[in-house]
C-alpha cells in the first residue's frame, strides 16, 4: 500500500475526497501495528507517574459478519465495575466516562506520588 505525501497545504473536501480510501487504510494499518505491539504489555502501577490515565475505547465484534462497531455502553460497565472490587477491597483507581459513551478512562484514586497538598508539587529557588 502506498502513502500520501503531505505537501503542505491545505486541500478543499473535493481535493481530499480521492484520497479518503488511503488514509482509512493508513490509519487501520497504524492502528493494527500498534495495537499488536502493545496489546500483551503490562504497566505495574508503580510504573506510573502523576497525570498518568489510560483511555479504553470500547467496541463490540461480530466475527460472523466480519464487523467491528463502537460500543457506547460505558454507563453500564461503569456501573458493574463499581460493584467490583480486588480481595474484598475497592481499587486504587478510578473509572470515568470519557467522550461519547463509548471511552472510558482510567485515573489513580490518589495521585501517584501521593502528594496531598498542592504546595508540595511546588518549588521554591
Amino acid at each position: 500500500m502506498g502513502f500520501l505525501t503531505v505537501l503542505g497545504y491545505v486541500m478543499t473536501f473535493n481535493e481530499y475526497k480521492e484520497h479518503i480510501n488511503c488514509y482509512k487504510k493508513a490509519g487501520l494499518l497504524q492502528f493494527q501495528n500498534l495495537f499488536k505491539r502493545y496489546k500483551d504489555i503490562k504497566i505495574n502501577k508503580e510504573n506510573l507517574h502523576w497525570g498518568e490515565e489510560i483511555e479504553y475505547h470500547l467496541y463490540s465484534f461480530r466475527e460472523e459478519e466480519n464487523l467491528v462497531l463502537i460500543s457506547a455502553d460505558c454507563s453500564g460497565l461503569l456501573e458493574k465495575y463499581n460493584e467490583l472490587t480486588e480481595g474484598g477491597e475497592k481499587f486504587d483507581f478510578k473509572m470515568l466516562p470519557e467522550f461519547g459513551n463509548w471511552m472510558i478512562e482510567a485515573t489513580p484514586l490518589i495521585p501517584y506520588g501521593a502528594y496531598d497538598k498542592a504546595e508540595n508539587l511546588l518549588c521554591c529557588v
